[in-house]
């Protein structure tokens, strides 16, 4: 009876993520075409520009975002479960106060500190004139994050990953090859900005017309969010994402500094071939985020335990199969951007090995900061983001990409394993994939 029920509970997981790991595929679909194009007419220096601006951009949007792609998702889900329904327009409403605030004054600082950043710290003259478009894209990026958390407490999925990745990929390919053709002699970084701006536009457009939908039932349990609550809960939140994210931009930094543009490209190329592997894991966690927080609000362990394990067996199962062409195919896949990036076929393989460990640990970081255990969480996070510098300092200057790819392997293989141990001691249960031997 318990197999049935599990089978079940695999079988509702399988349903509930198959149309968005359909988006997020159509998404990555169209980026990776947009790759593909990029990399092919203009080279790998050219793309590793690209890759610098946005990860100069992404850094931008970092404290705007104020964690809230993370803790809007715990906070509405807890509003949807005791129907406090009118308190989930006050705290999206207040989301977007703190983030405005703050992107104005992240606006102030990288336009003040622009030869600082561009000449001291990264040292690359080229970046100059791709200031201002970083500075207008900060806050049309930073809602669109809190317009899809919102859409996915709610449930809804397909606008989830509609708006947190697919929707831009889309409308840039549109773009790219619309110039192209038409001989516009436009930089590929403004047309990405101009991705963010229209998808930032239809994001608000279609929550409001659903913002008029939530009513005003009344609530089984009354909870208010202020200001401070809504800080207290997010920070821990958004220096966890934070460190997280570093580790990622820190290769792309660190190379900026010791190395050329077409490094950059070249390390840029081979981590989002491995990143392909994280399509089912990002279309799961869709779905099973909100599940999380129902399930631990509740105090059922053996729901979460259930929904946990459900979810690392079925990202095992789509991912290890693509992980496992890429490393024995390494050099093939990555010639399809150019011959130029076959050279980065040893970082491909270890960025592989690396996401392999990441997806048999299963949703490790969801299930600590839906559980109230972001400070925990933030601390381990913190010491990979360390680890990860460290280890570049080392390896970067003598083995380029390579060294980065390494250094960024170790540093997510400690988080994950360290998680896993931490859940087992909190909750009593492994994250890890497990198999039932039937014995005769």
């Amino acid at each position: 009876m318990d197999q049935l029920k599990e089978n079940k509970g695999l079988i509702q997981l399988i349903k509930g993520s198959g149309i968005t790991l359909i988006i997020k595929l159509l998404g990555m679909f169209f980026g990776y075409i947009a790759m593909l194009f990029v990399t092919n007419i203009y080279g790998a220096k050219e793309w590793g520009l690209y890759s610098l601006c946005l990860t100069v951009l992404s850094i931008a949007t970092l404290f705007p975002k104020f964690g809230f792609d993370n803790s809007l998702v715990r906070i509405i889900t807890e509003l949807k479960l005791y129907k406090n329904n009118y308190e989930i327009k006050k705290v999206i409403q207040k989301s977007i106060i703190i983030s405005v605030v703050v992107s104005l004054i992240v606006i102030f600082l990288i336009n003040f500190l622009s030869d600082f950043i561009v000449y001291d710290i990264l040292k690359k003259p080229q970046l100059s004139p791709y200031i201002s478009l970083i500075s207008f894209a900060i806050i049309p990026l930073t809602l669109i994050a809190i317009m899809s958390a919102y859409f996915q407490a709610l449930k809804k999925t397909v606008l989830f990953i509609l708006f947190q990745t697919a929707f831009i990929n889309i409308i840039f390919l549109v773009l790219l090859l619309g110039s192209y053709f038409l001989h516009t002699e436009v930089k590929i970084f403004l047309l990405y900005i101009t991705s963010v701006c229209i998808t930032f536009l239809v994001s608000l457009i279609i929550y409001f017309l659903g913002l008029e939908k939530i009513n005003g039932n009344t609530p089984d349990r009354v909870i208010n969010y202020s200001i401070k609550s809504i800080i207290n809960l997010s920070s821990p939140m958004l220096l966890s994402s934070s460190f997280a994210l570093f580790m990622g931009w820190s290769d792309i930094i660190m190379l900026s500094v010791y190395k050329t543009t077409t490094d950059i490209g070249v390390y840029d190329a081979a981590l989002r071939l491995a990143t392909l592997s994280g399509i089912s894991l990002i279309a799961i966690n869709a779905v099973v985020t909100p599940k999380f927080v129902e399930f631990y609000s509740k105090n059922d362990i053996i729901g979460l335990k259930k929904v946990v394990q459900n979810s690392t067996r079925l990202i095992f199962f789509t991912t290890t199969p693509l992980l496992l062409v890429l490393v024995i195919f390494s050099k093939d896949a990555l010639s399809l951007f150019g011959e130029e990036f076959t050279i980065g076929y040893l970082a491909l393989i270890y960025l592989c090995i690396s996401r392999f460990i990441n997806s048999i640990s299963g949703s490790v970081g969801y299930i600590m900061q839906m559980t109230d255990n972001q400070k925990t969480y933030q601390t381990v996070i913190f010491l990979a983001f360390l680890l990860n510098v460290i280890l570049n300092f080392v390896l970067i200057p003598k083995y380029s990409y390579t060294g980065a790819a390494l250094a960024s392997s170790i540093a997510m293989i400690f988080w994950n394993l360290t998680l896993v141990i931490i859940i087992k001691r909190k909750f009593g249960f492994w994250t890890f994939i497990t198999f039932k031997i039937k014995h005769s």
